[in-house]
């Protein structure tokens, strides 16, 4: 009887180690140096640069968004996957439809590109706007990939 069950145990053991647990965020390696910071706080770091145009006042940006509370200077608990619900982020570039770390982080950036913005808190969600998983005074750390310009 013991070496009946052994088989079957044995397989079930091998096939847990085999399951990977779902990773934590990658944390943001990338060399402070490499990081760009605009006077008004906000931190850009280009991944890819893009070939398209910038978009100017009023255009409307089509984006693919991650989006993270920054805790310990690494990506921390994820708050917005545009891929996960299924549609891109779209929206006119400079007219307060966004945060302001959205709107200026958007218009030096080139159709096709990718780029991780690190939006303080004075760029980001007033305590009025934000939502209960996004904490008051949070500094928040977006990837983006520029998807399309209208």
């Amino acid at each position: 009887m013991r070496t009946r069950l052994a088989l079957p145990c044995l397989l079930l053991s091998l096939a847990a180690l085999s399951c990977r647990a779902p990773q934590s965020p990658a944390p943001l390696k990338a060399p402070v140096a490499a990081w760009s910071t605009t006077p008004s706080g906000l931190g850009i770091l280009d991944l890819a640069p893009g070939a398209g145009p910038s978009p100017t006042l009023g255009q409307s940006c089509t984006v693919e968004v991650l989006g993270w509370i920054e805790e310990k200077g690494e990506k921390g608990r994820l708050i917005l996957d545009t891929r996960q619900r299924g549609f891109p982020a779209k929206f006119p570039l400079g007219v307060g439809r966004v945060i302001k770390g959205w709107d200026e982080g958007l218009a030096t950036m080139k159709q096709g590109g990718k780029r991780l913005l690190r939006v303080p808190p004075a760029l980001g969600y007033s305590p009025r706007e934000a939502k209960q998983d996004i904490p008051p005074d949070a500094t928040l750390l977006f990837e983006f990939e520029l998807v399309d310009i209208r």
